[in-house]
């Protein structure tokens, strides 16, 4: 079994597997970001305007990006990134685990089960990981429709809270949930200039749907819990809880199973993107050392940030997150130049 370094992605695959990716934090809400849950209302706003900047973003900076993989100290940026993010992540769904099978998993055990299936995915390669992506994004769809449908009696529209929109105080809002996600950047160096050609698969309708998702679980969480809904740290698993289906009272527990689905595409693609950008640092790296260092790092990492340090490592992530979004734009700009 060996790890596909130069795995070309259909455009379609390449947004199903991107799309998993950043579903996952929807269900799986960041514990790093510790970003207060907003009004419906409110909270609708802000992931319209952070959708419209991931666009935007995307846009501007995929054409060439593939380009700043030549550069070794990009590369060794980029590895930095995937593997905090990886280490954020894993303590955010090792968490969620927990609080929603309830099944007392020693992490230890939880970071073995996790590190094998992860060594699985990233060493079937990008296409099987895409493919295995749109397979969850298949589930996930049926799950989102059990949720609606075992939630229904409970909605109330007067639960919602609307009020007079206040610029100021959106932008603050907004200010407060944004973040740059490390999955912009894979998919501008992943995205191939034939892709552009393909009006069927623009990224942009991958940020309409996201969009469409997370104004939904707004509106629900809000009808169903109302004001409480705010103070909830996993809205979302919340929800379930409180629906079932006739004689099917613990739907909760298939739909943990669905987004933990997505939890793993995700992981598996930041430890995929670290080995393959880790080998153009260290060309030396052969075998399975590659991922056996990934693991060390991400241990590290999470040893050192779990607990009081989760912020600052989350901050330490959008730093070098946005380092390497000015690079790929330097990028841009110089190839634009010279082709000029």
């Amino acid at each position: 079994m060996t790890q596909n370094e130069s795995a070309f992605l259909a455009p379609a695959q390449l947004a199903a597997l991107m799309a998993a990716a950043l579903l996952a934090d929807v269900f799986l809400q960041p514990f790093g970001r510790k970003a207060p849950l907003l009004t419906a209302q409110h909270g609708i706003l802000c992931v319209a305007g952070q959708m419209a900047v991931f666009a935007l973003l995307l846009a501007l900076l995929r054409k060439d990006a593939g380009r700043a993989l030549n550069n070794k100290a990009f590369c060794g940026l980029l590895s930095a990134a995937m593997l905090v993010s990886a280490a954020l992540e894993i303590i955010q769904g090792e968490r969620f685990y927990s609080q929603a099978m309830r099944t007392g998993l020693p992490v230890e055990l939880f970071l073995v089960l996790l590190f094998v299936a992860v060594f699985y995915g990233v060493y079937s390669g990008l296409n099987a990981l895409a493919r295995t992506a749109v397979a969850v994004l298949a589930l996930t769809a049926v799950s989102m429709g059990l949720l609606l449908l075992s939630v229904l009696p409970q909605l109330r529209f007067v639960n919602l809270q609307p009020a007079a929109i206040n610029g100021a105080e959106v932008g603050g809002d907004f200010v407060s949930q944004f973040y740059l996600a490390p999955e912009l950047i894979l998919w501008a160096i992943l995205w191939r200039p034939e892709h552009s050609e393909q009006a069927d698969h623009r990224p942009a309708v991958v940020f309409v749907w996201l969009f469409a998702a997370q104004a939904l679980f707004c509106l629900l969480g809000e009808m169903t819990l109302g004001s409480a809904y705010q103070q909830e740290e996993q809205p979302l698993f919340t929800i379930a809880r409180l629906g079932g289906i006739s004689v099917f009272r613990r739907l909760d527990a298939l739909h943990a199973c669905v987004w933990l689905l997505l939890f793993f595409v995700k992981i598996t693609l930041y430890f995929s993107a670290f080995t393959q950008s880790i080998r153009k640092v260290f060309p030396a790296l052969r075998g399975h050392s590659a991922y056996f260092l990934a693991v060390i790092g991400v241990i590290g990492v999470f040893l050192a940030a779990w607990g009081q340090a989760e912020q600052t490592a989350y901050l330490i992530q959008q730093m070098v997150c946005l380092a390497l979004l000015l690079w790929l734009g330097i990028v841009r700009i110089t190839v634009g130049r010279k082709q000029g």
